[in-house]
């Protein structure tokens, strides 16, 4: 499973804000997607500002039944990498101006 898929599927489950902000985390440090550890850094943040000013904090939830701005900047990208099924290293390449060989026969 994809970064891209693991992280969909990360916001989508129903979890506590500590929890959310802990998976979201580790997909942060394994992934060498800058774009990608952009975007979870900035939604971690803006969680971490819900959840300091939350008064129900262990009360689980989807990061989707409330979107903010930055969930779906981050679910957007995500959902749009997995539709392009590129693995990651394929994507951080691109997005560093590599393209793929043109066969010639």
């Amino acid at each position: 499973m994809s970064s891209y898929e693991k992280t969909v599927r990360s916001i989508t489950e129903v979890k506590t804000m500590t929890s959310h902000m802990n998976a979201l985390g580790k997909l942060m440090a394994i992934t060498e997607d800058f774009h990608l550890r952009n975007l979870i850094a900035k939604l971690v943040q803006a969680l971490q500002y819900q959840h300091e000013n939350s008064t129900s904090k262990s009360t689980p939830t989807s990061l989707m039944f409330f979107p903010i701005p930055q969930t779906m900047h981050l679910h957007d990208y995500c959902r749009h990498q997995n539709r392009l099924k590129k693995a990651e290293w394929q994507v951080i390449a691109e997005s560093e101006g590599w393209t793929p060989p043109v066969r010639s026969f």
